[in-house]
């Protein structure tokens, strides 16, 4: 069972990203290397319309990580996968909608 079990709002934002050296030579010809040999992935997840006593379990669990400084499992979704991430941003904002009623985000990064 994965660290962070929060279900976020439908749709969730996905970013595969690969790291690619291009070295450019004064002949015009480039010269490209892959930095990284699998992709690395990011999220963002949105909760809307959520009770107070969720925004304090999911504040908690991200103090409990110190923001982006510690990894923890999490299950995608999309694809089913449980993956190792971290918090991408050292801040996590929120939003009072209504009386104990918020809307946040929270984008997360692949752990290579």
């Amino acid at each position: 069972m994965s660290d962070f079990n929060f279900n976020p709002d439908f749709v969730i934002d996905e970013e595969v990203e690969f790291k690619t050296l291009v070295s450019q030579y004064e002949s015009g010809a480039e010269q490209r290397r892959r930095k990284w040999e699998n992709p690395r992935r990011r999220w963002r997840l949105r909760f809307n319309t959520r009770p107070k006593a969720e925004l304090v379990n999911v504040k908690s669990f991200f103090l409990g990580k110190k923001g982006a400084f510690l990894e923890f499992t999490w299950t995608n979704p999309n694809d089913g996968i449980e993956y190792v991430v971290r918090f991408l941003e050292d801040s996590f904002r929120f939003i009072l909608k209504a009386y104990e009623i918020y809307d946040y985000e929270i984008a997360l990064i692949e752990v290579k």
